[in-house]
């Protein structure tokens, strides 16, 4: 009779796990590590998030990789640290590397016009003669937000027109959406401005945006896993996340590459982001001065500067698209760290559960994971 109970009450403990119903247990609460893992589930299970990754420097090392939950609930398919997700703004972190990059090989300034003649892509988008301030738009005035309106705080650009390309795209929104400012007046977060940017890097290089990108910034420092993703889940790359949310497939998500498109590890984003970091610990890819000018504010708007959001020594950036949320921040102390989840959670409270990761009173391991 015993066995026979032990059985029922096994089976019932079985059906109660059930991946379409219930999130992956919670490890108990504890000191050292196992913090950090209590915080993320936490996290997960506020916000209903079926999977995350998560991916810790500190001085340079590799010191903490985890993958929580599902990438796809519905097949049950288990996040990886393998597991790419799409990072969605931090992709304006790397535009703007990239774009410093080329300023350090004095293939542009920061000051170049974009468009009109003699500028950076000259008459090639748009219909002449261009509409009031489009002539004055500059390199920094883009890597900014300071481009003068096509502001995601309303209406964003950027979404309009699904079927064009971004090429397409950008004459459509010079023709079509008005600047309400003069550039560098005041700052309005812009998807528009680094999909311009992207553009820029094409006809200066000339590759592709995703090419130059890999081939100049990416593969030097070994990361090989970096790509633009897909619009639909027909499109999903291998080891891609699914998202959850039915609208996450319904835009032109590869359209949106220098501002949005990219996907990538956790581990990716460290990789990349420990070299840009300021420490001699790892040897950054771009110069301190460039560095200084990358983290420093150009106009009025303290918070943000070029590709890096800034808060006293934190540099940052969040990324947003339906299905998907992505945080990476740089310490004074010493971390960079990156977390991506495959839901609609809540970003801010992302931001923070990264911040509260690398402020947590942890022993983190002293091994090098990227070695």
């Amino acid at each position: 009779m015993k066995v026979i109970i032990l059985i029922f009450v096994g089976i019932i403990g079985l059906g109660a796990c059930s991946k379409e119903n219930n999130p992956p247990a919670q490890p108990p609460s504890g000191d050292g590590i196992t913090k950090v893992d209590d915080m993320v589930y936490r996290y997960m299970s506020q916000n209903s998030v079926p999977g995350a990754t998560l991916a810790v420097s500190r001085n340079g090392k590799l010191v903490y990789t985890k993958a929580y939950g599902f990438a796809d609930r519905e097949s049950g398919e288990r996040m990886n640290v393998n597991t790419r997700s799409r990072i969605s703004s931090i992709s304006k972190t790397v535009t703007a590397i990239a774009i410093m990059k080329l300023m350090e090989e004095g293939k542009l300034n920061l000051d170049d016009k974009i468009f009109g003649t003699g500028a950076l892509l000259g008459n090639d988008f748009g219909t002449q003669p261009y509409k009031t301030h489009i002539t004055s738009l500059t390199v920094k005035h883009c890597l900014s937000h300071h481009v003068g309106g096509w502001g995601n705080a309303s209406n964003d650009p950027t979404m309009r027109n699904p079927s064009m390309d971004a090429t397409q795209l950008i004459s459509d929104i010079i023709n079509n959406v008005p600047l309400s400012n003069a550039p560098g007046t005041s700052y309005a977060y812009s998807n528009v401005g680094f999909m311009i940017l992207g553009r820029v890097i094409e006809k200066i290089s000339g590759k592709s945006y995703e090419q130059y990108v890999k081939d100049e910034i990416l593969s030097p420092i070994g990361i090989t896993t970096m790509e633009i993703g897909g619009n639909t889940l027909a499109d999903q790359k291998t080891n891609e996340s699914k998202y959850h949310n039915t609208s996450a497939y319904t835009g032109n998500f590869a359209r949106r590459d220098a501002n949005g498109g990219w996907i990538a590890t956790a581990t990716d984003l460290v990789r990349l982001f420990v070299r840009i970091d300021g420490s001699a610990t790892v040897p950054d890819i771009l110069q301190n001065t460039t560095l200084q000018t990358m983290t420093t504010p150009p106009f009025n708007y303290q918070n943000y500067a070029l590709g890096i959001t800034l808060n006293g020594s934190t540099w940052s950036h969040g990324g947003s698209y339906s299905g998907s949320r992505s945080h990476w921040l740089r310490t004074g102390s010493g971390f960079v760290a990156a977390i991506m989840v495959n839901g609609d959670a809540n970003a801010n409270n992302l931001q923070t559960l990264l911040e509260n990761i690398v402020a947590a009173s942890v022993e983190w391991p002293n091994e090098d994971l990227f070695k």
